[in-house]
């Protein structure tokens, strides 16, 4: 095989593999779309939750608003905090589902 007919090959092959590399990446960008919106409210989600944290004062005071405005029902949700957040800490700890 002579120099110039390696190099038309390696044109062609090229050609190939730019072609099959750009019908990659316009199926990638179709799969990504579906997940445009929800990777959205995700991020919402974690800018609301640094928020939150850097202001920690806002939901501390807004707990303790309407646990004295609402008691029983602050009592009612207080504890189903508690039992998602040991959920959650047992699962983080890798111990599956709590008894």
């Amino acid at each position: 095989m002579g120099v110039e007919q390696r190099l038309v090959e390696l044109s062609r092959r090229r050609a190939e593999l730019v072609a099959h590399s750009a019908a990659q990446r316009a199926e990638l960008g179709e799969l990504c779309h579906v997940w445009r919106l929800p990777m959205a409210i995700v991020d919402q989600g974690v800018s609301v939750w640094r928020f939150l944290r850097v202001h920690l004062a806002l939901p501390v005071g807004l707990g303790v608003a309407f646990a004295a405005a609402r008691p029983r029902r602050a009592l009612k949700w207080l504890g189903r905090g508690w039992a998602l957040w040991r959920f959650f800490r047992n699962m983080a700890a890798g111990q599956g589902k709590p008894n």
